[in-house]
């Protein structure tokens, strides 16, 4: 399977893996089922019981159905954080090729350019791009910044970032590290299980941890080691 890995500002790389193109493709066609059924439902039954179509004609009221169905994608994926019925379904999700959460533009993008991508061109142009790009991405990834990654990892993530924290008398000494991504708390559990009295290991969690201070903005007299531990631990009592 494909990886990319993205720098971010703590020296911590994530990892995360691409969504394969024929998970891709079958999580379309689960798109392509639903909006199916909702056209030939309105069309159907829709319709004719409300007497649309009689009021408005065919022609508008084939406009009012396929408009809310193509515009399916855009909403699906500003509600759903990156994530449609077959995207959910196949464990995949859109996000910026930085790491982050895309955005409402890059979305908007995304959907724009499905009628080159998917429309026109009957989906030639999606797979072709897809097949050649190196983060197998469509146009529409490639002009909006986006990639789609595979979220199968997400549980074992999950069970490695987590500690048990007692909530009794707990206090959390630093808030900011909510500003963190699980990908960044896992980089810091990563750091914590190396071994101790290495040298290199050592100064490598020292500088770790001073970008991490600065980044955050904390003032603390914590030695390294108890500095990670911590927001390890104000992290999962946050979040849990």
């Amino acid at each position: 399977m494909s990886i990319i890995t993205v720098p971010t500002a703590f020296n911590i790389d994530l990892e995360f893996s691409l969504a394969p193109i024929h998970k891709r493709l079958l999580a379309w066609l689960i798109d392509v089922l639903i909006i199916y059924c909702f056209i030939f439902g309105m069309l159907r039954f829709v319709a004719p019981v409300t007497g649309i179509n009689e009021a408005l004609g065919d022609t508008l009221t084939m406009l009012l159905t396929v408009i809310p169905a193509y515009s399916y994608h855009l909403f699906m994926e500003l509600y759903a954080e990156g994530r449609s019925v077959g995207k959910i379904a196949m464990g995949l999700k859109v996000m910026d090729i930085s790491g982050r959460e895309a955005t409402l533009s890059q979305y908007l993008l995304r959907w724009i350019f499905r009628i080159v991508d998917i429309g026109i061109t009957m989906g030639a142009a999606a797979i072709f791009s897809l097949s050649l790009t190196r983060h197998n991405q469509r146009l529409g990834d490639l002009v909006a910044g986006t990639i789609v990654i595979d979220q199968r990892e997400q549980t074992k993530l999950q069970e490695t970032i987590y500690l048990e924290v007692s909530e009794k008398g707990y206090k959390v000494l630093f808030p900011q590290v909510m500003k963190l991504t699980d990908r960044d708390i896992n980089g810091i559990r990563g750091l914590l299980e190396m071994r101790e009295g290495s040298s290199d290991n050592e100064e490598y969690i020292q500088q770790v941890s001073q970008r991490i201070k600065e980044v955050l903005q904390i003032d603390t007299d914590l030695e390294p080691r108890e500095l990670l531990f911590r927001l390890l631990s104000d992290y999962n009592f946050l979040t849990k």
